[in-house]
């Protein structure tokens, strides 16, 4: 399913130059129906311009953050952490 219009995160490209990398959907373009993806650090890496019908969301999570979960158990159910 591709990604709607301001449903920003972390998105796999499908199709294209860029197909099977995993960016993250920032911004619109001027161009009607187009996103702005970072394929790299968002705001210090380039962008891409990539159709939203060539973008899926997906869940990416921080793999610091599942490291320090997976250290401090008893924290993170305490702060309520999924």
């Amino acid at each position: 399913m591709s990604v709607g219009v301001g449903e920003y995160g972390p998105v796999l490209v499908l199709k294209g130059e860029h197909k099977g990398k995993v960016g993250y959907y920032d911004d619109e373009d001027d161009e009607p129906g187009y996103a702005i993806v970072y394929l790299g650090e968002p705001f210090v890496s380039d962008y891409v311009v990539i159709p939203h019908a060539d973008l899926e969301k997906v869940d990416a999570k921080s793999i610091h953050l599942e490291r320090w979960k997976r250290a401090y158990p008893w924290l993170a159910r305490q702060l309520g952490l999924p």
